[in-house]
């Protein structure tokens, strides 16, 4: 289900746009569902070559590698918020909200921004 793109922006901390690669992944496979364009520990945006379900909760995978996190990835549960398709592109842009992330994941995730992460709105 997509949204018509008029959904009001809702997020209370400032995004990051990382400036490196970095694929998600189906954290129950190895399916990759798409790569990080924003991120913060209450959230992300990622770009996606099929639509995802809108309010349907992901257990999701990254693999930021071991300098970034000691087990080399993190894995989490978060909930589609939304998803439209990309102007001028055949990929689609999804928004996710992170549930119950542990403090090893917060400090990943706050890592990985510190090194790979530039401000955002």
């Amino acid at each position: 289900m997509l949204s018509d793109g008029k959904e009001q922006d809702r997020r209370h901390s400032t995004r990051s746009h990382l400036r490196r690669y970095l694929r998600v992944f189906d954290g129950s496979s190895s399916r990759v569902i798409g790569h990080v364009t924003e991120i913060t520990t209450q959230g992300l945006m990622l770009v996606s070559k099929e639509s995802l379900s809108i309010h349907e909760e992901y257990r999701l995978r990254m693999k930021p590698g071991e300098s970034i996190s000691e087990s080399g990835e993190l894995i989490f549960r978060a909930t589609c918020k939304w998803c439209r398709k990309d102007t001028g592109s055949p990929q689609f842009i999804a928004g996710f909200l992170v549930h119950d992330l542990s403090d090893r994941g917060r400090e990943t995730i706050e890592k990985l921004v510190a090194e790979f992460g530039v401000l955002g709105q």
